[in-house]
């Protein structure tokens, strides 16, 4: 588990900035790291702290396109670099009660 979350920790900081003011490696991965045992299937039901992580990020992506595009990039990268269980992750925005801002595939979209 330490390794899958160095790696995505790692390639979030190669990512640095998107177009916009959201950073990848500080503003995103620190909210959805408390999330990683339950997405990647090693726990039953995700952390107070993903929800209230992802609940944030649900926030800042309602208030702004840019940063609602800027976060969709980072996720997408994040769940390119780590075995994400979709079927898992689809589960989230009903068990931390958030309305999710983005598709939660493989390959979402972020142009919207």
């Amino acid at each position: 588990m330490s390794k899958i979350l160095l790696t995505l920790f790692a390639l979030a900081l190669i990512l640095g900035q998107t177009n916009g003011v959201i950073q990848c490696g500080t503003d995103v991965l620190p909210k959805v790291k408390p999330c990683g045992g339950f997405v990647l299937g090693q726990d039953a039901k995700p952390s107070q702290d993903c929800c209230v992580g992802l609940q944030d990020l649900a926030k800042i992506a309602t208030a702004s396109q840019s940063d609602r595009k800027d976060i969709c990039i980072c996720f997408k990268a994040l769940m390119k670099a780590g075995q994400v269980n979709f079927k898992k992750a689809k589960q989230l925005p009903n068990l931390c009660n958030f309305t999710t801002f983005m598709p939660i595939t493989p390959n979402p979209d972020c142009s919207k």
